[in-house]
Formats: structure tokens, sequence, C-alpha cells
């Protein structure tokens, strides 16, 4: 049986630049354009703005608009983007609230404890992310995964012994944020990447929603604030550009870390996690809360950054090399079939991708069968962003001008 080989993909992006020398740059320009965004977060809030759900909004409809403009100009992404609406509901929209909460807390403990404080902390998030992991079964249990875990929680727990001035409110806050977080990554495994969706079309389908949540979040929440503080004239020219230049980094990061899994993976852009986190842990200290780390915190940060980090590569090659033995066995199967009679594999030869399904052309069958299944395609994905991002933009607006004091503001 003649094996078909799946179209070769082109990872390069500047052919003038060796590939090692493409992968380093965009690490670098992804640690960068990441802290920097955590760090003006963390800073915009230190400066007066507490209308963390409103940011949210403008963050989440710019990363939509620009998930629109993606999936257009990659060949071949608006194929892929398919989801059913029962899965739609029941997953994504689940995810997105987990998603919005997090961003949500995670804002507002910025302005109780210092970023540094909080990326510190962060690097223990593998803690919960293996430990919810084994507990619903998406990983298998390992004395290795065991072992890593707990060192890095000894650095979590020097992390904290090591900080001098903590807010107990600012610390809760910090600690809900990271097990939003942990459910986050959970999700992602155990019901989105099911889908089969790309990052792309994950984020063309989650953002608008998580727009929607957030303007609902900054309608009930902060839509007084906002209109009292629009009345007395605190938002000014400044505050305005502020906001957008915020949304305007959220692209750069989106922009970035697609340049990055072009060029490398998306494993790669786990692994610069520890060093996205030391950059907001020096940029923090320098621009926003001016102090100098103990030596017990900067103990715990190297040791469950270091833990963090081996784990991690230590992992990557154990899902290698079974995806080597997994490959070796089909190719196997194959090679038997036309002696065994049987297909070659455990999934019967009808539920294949022939090479034009592959390359996401379907028959007239398959978009009839997707019609009487409920499953929306990309003309529904790109109404259902209009159909979010409108919404959002007019239940915000409607309750921060219900609330307005018109006559304080004509007065001006």
């Amino acid at each position: 049986m003649k094996r078909r080989d799946g179209p070769v993909r082109d990872n390069t992006l500047w052919t003038w630049l060796p590939v090692g020398a493409q992968v380093l740059l965009a690490a670098l320009a992804n640690v960068a354009s990441s802290s920097t965004l955590t760090v003006f977060n963390a800073w915009i809030f230190r400066q007066g703005y507490h209308y963390q759900w409103s940011l949210i909004v403008v963050q989440q409809m710019v990363c939509a608009i620009f998930a629109v403009a993606q999936v257009a100009c990659i060949p071949g992404e608006a194929r892929r983007v398919r989801i059913s609406r029962k899965d739609y509901a029941a997953t994504l929209l689940p995810f997105s609230v987990v998603v919005s909460l997090k961003l949500y807390v995670q804002n507002r403990a910025f302005e109780l404890v210092s970023p540094a404080f909080y990326a510190m902390i962060a690097s223990t998030l593998p803690v919960g992310v293996t430990a919810l992991s084994v507990a619903v079964g998406a990983e298998p249990f390992r004395v290795a995964t065991c072992v890593a875990a707990g060192v890095v929680a000894l650095g979590g727990a020097m992390i904290h012994a090591g900080e001098v001035a903590l807010s107990p409110v600012g610390f809760a806050l910090t600690l809900v944020a990271m097990s939003l977080d942990v459910a986050r990554l959970v999700l992602v495994q155990r019901l989105v990447q099911p889908l089969g969706l790309s990052s792309v079309g994950l984020m063309l389908l989650s953002a608008p929603l998580q727009c929607v949540i957030a303007a609902i979040g900054a309608a009930v929440l902060e839509s007084g604030s906002v209109a009292a503080a629009a009345s007395a004239g605190e938002f000014t020219a400044l505050a305005w550009s502020l906001v957008f230049l915020n949304g305007a980094l959220a692209v750069v990061v989106n922009l970035v870390i697609f340049v990055f899994v072009k060029v490398a993976s998306a494993v790669a852009v786990a692994v610069t996690t520890p060093f996205k986190d030391l950059a907001v842990v020096l940029l923090s200290d320098q621009f926003v809360v001016r102090r100098t780390e103990t030596t017990t915190s900067i103990v715990g940060f190297a040791l469950a950054c270091a833990a963090s980090l081996g784990y991690n590569v230590w992992n990557i090659g154990v899902k290698e090399r079974e995806r080597r033995d997994r490959e070796t066995r089909e190719r196997c199967a194959e090679q038997y079939a036309p002696l065994t009679g049987g297909s070659g594999s455990a999934t019967d030869s009808r539920l294949k991708f022939t090479p034009m399904e592959e390359d996401g052309e379907e028959d007239e069958f398959d978009e009839e069968v997707d019609a009487h299944a409920g499953v929306w395609r990309i003309a529904d994905a790109h109404n259902a962003t209009l159909a979010c991002v409108g919404t959002a933009v007019l239940v915000t607006c409607a309750a921060i001008l219900a609330q307005l004091d018109y006559s304080a503001v004509m007065g001006r």
C-alpha cells in the first residue's frame, strides 16, 4: 500500500535568516511583548484606572477584529473553522467565562500586589495544572511529575515567605486568579482541543464571547463609576489613548505568538513562560513598584522556574517518543493490512480524510450534513463576531450614557 505523505509546511518567514535565528528572535519578541503588556496593565491600574471590565471589553474587541483579519489572510484557515451549536454553547461559552473572570481577577490583584510578586507566584502554576490534570485523567500519574510539582510548590512557599509587605486581599485574589488559570488550561486540554480548532480559530470564536461577558460586567459593576468620572472630566484624551494603546499591545502579543508558533511550535511558546515571568519581575520592580526582591523570594522563584522548565523539556521528550511510537505502529498496521485483510487501523477507513478533505475541500454531501447537523462555519463565525462585539459596545455605552451627568458635561 502506498503511503500518503502530508503536505510539507514551510515554517520560515525570513529566508535570509537561519531557522535558529528566526526562532530566537521570535522567542525574544514573545517574552518582550507579553511582559510589556502585563506590566503596562498593572501600571494603568496603579495610576488610577480602576475599570477592569471596560479595559477587557476593548482588549477582546481588538482581538476579535484581529482574529477575523488573520483567518482571512491565512490560506485554508477559513475552512478549518467548524463547530456545532452544541459545542459553541457547552464548551466555548464556559471556557470564555473562565478566561474573562481570570483576566478580571488578575487585574484586580494588580492593584493590591506587585506584578513582580504575581509573576513569581504564577511560576507555580504547573503544580495546580498537574494536580487537576491527574485528577480528571487528562495526564497519567508519574513520579517525576509529582517530584517536579513538589519542587515548584516549595519555590512558591519561599516566594510567599520572602514577601515583606503583602496585602491579604491581594494574595487571595492572586490565588483565585491562579485557580481560574488552572481551570482554563485544563479546559483547553479536555474540551477545546478535541474540537480541532486552531489557535486563530479559537480566538475568532471565543474573543467575541469574552467581549460580551466583560461588557455585562462593565455595565453592572463599573458603568456608574465610569459615568461619574466622565462627568467630572477625568477621562482625558491621554486616558483614552492609554486604553486603546493597551488594546494595540494585545494585538501585538497575539501577532508575535502567531509568528512564534509558525517558526517554532506551541510547545516552544510554553517553554518561554519562565523567561516572560522573569522579564515581568524586572520591569515591574523598575517601573511599577520600585523595590528590591528579598533573597528568599529570588531563590524560590529560581527554584520554581528551573523545576518548571526542566519538567516541560522532559515532558516534551516523553510526548515526542509517544508520538513516534504511535506513528511507527500505524505504519506497520498499514504495511501488513493487505496480508491480514484488515483496514490497518482500529478506525474504519470510511472515517479517514481523503486528500481533498485534508486540503480543506469538502464535497456537497459534507456541506449538506453540516447544515442538517447544525454546524457553524466561517460565515456563522463572522456573524457571531459582529453580533457579540456590537452587543458589547451597545450594552457598555448604554449603561454609561444612562448614568452620565449631562449638565456637568455640557457645562464644561
